[in-house]
């Protein structure tokens, strides 16, 4: 093959260099023979180096191209296109959620049952229910602290005692932290009984890096139902108390230390979306630097006459 190969370099060398035949003397002719004898041989051996050179070349390549460093670099597009197609279904999943969520939400209140399960929240989360019954202000829990709108507050969670007697939470909304102190604001203490329209939560998944409450200081800087159920009596169950549909009021019930509701609408969080466009943006330009890094070199042969070519292009 390597025989062919430079046979083949040497006819191109020839063409390239070919001269139009001349009329000279016998001595001239000899002279020419040799001369082109020469120029043979020196193309010859420069045909046999460029192979020599394409020989290291490609095994070079070959080398590279079964190496540990190339399977590391293989798996970096493959995991980001995994990554992304996982985000795909992912964010299927969360659209779906969002639908069922956003269908509760607008269903009709229903009464929510005495004695609730979990398997009955779960089944039932943003679900609005009514219930009624009256407050145990002296089991009022303040979580935070917590910012609404850059102004620092706190959470105010309540139990409520029904009409059977049963007990469950009440997150009846955010204060200002200058009314935290709930003599600071009578009004958002009835002693009556109330009704209320709330929304089900379930139970949020806890932070390792948010503080351990305290019960016995009566200081929570997260909502734990289970040891907020516990030190309030109550079932494992809580609701949170929905804004009214009216601005004014709103602002009303803040001014005079009315806690603030949650807004009717869906807190889910979902970027799914940005996730898999970045996941997929990384897959193709990684896969991109790999086929580059690992492209076959060119020959020796095949640059000369590309260049070769590109010189003729602008003469």
């Amino acid at each position: 093959m390597c025989g062919a190969r430079a046979a083949a370099n040497l006819g191109l060398f020839r063409t390239v260099f070919r001269q139009p035949p001349q009329l000279h003397s016998p001595a001239t002719n000899l002279l020419s023979k040799q001369r082109c004898q020469v120029r043979t041989r020196t193309l010859r051996s420069y045909s046999q180096r460029l192979d020599a050179d394409d020989s290291v070349s490609h095994a070079e390549w070959k080398s590279r191209l079964f190496s540990w460093k190339t399977i590391l670099m293989c798996s970096v597009p493959l995991i980001a296109f995994g990554l992304g197609t996982w985000q795909v279904q992912r964010l299927k999943w969360k659209l779906a959620l969002l639908d069922e969520v956003n269908d509760r939400m607008h269903r009709r209140p229903i009464a929510l049952p005495l004695r609730a399960t979990s398997d009955e929240i779960e089944q039932n989360e943003y679900r609005r229910v009514i219930v009624h019954g009256g407050f145990d202000h002296s089991k009022e829990m303040l979580v935070g602290p917590r910012s609404l709108e850059g102004e620092p507050g706190y959470i105010v969670v309540t139990p409520l005692v029904r009409e059977d007697g049963s007990r469950i939470l009440i997150n009846r909304g955010w204060v200002r932290r200058d009314l935290a102190d709930p003599k600071a604001r009578p009004q958002s203490q009835p002693a009556g009984p109330v009704t209320i329209v709330a929304f089900v939560r379930r139970a949020t998944a806890k932070n390792s890096f948010t503080p351990k409450p305290s019960p016995e200081k009566n200081q929570w800087f997260s909502i734990d139902l289970d040891v907020m159920s516990k030190h309030g009596d109550t079932q494992p169950v809580l609701l949170e108390v929905i804004q009214p549909d009216s601005v004014a009021t709103t602002i009303q019930n803040a001014g005079s230390g009315i806690p603030i509701g949650v807004p009717f609408q869906v807190d889910i969080r979902n970027n799914h979306l940005q996730y898999l466009i970045t996941w997929y943006t990384l897959a193709v330009i990684t896969s991109g630097m790999l086929f580059y890094a690992l492209r076959k070199p060119e020959s020796a042969m095949a640059k000369i006459q590309r260049l070769r070519s590109k010189a003729g292009r602008f003469s």
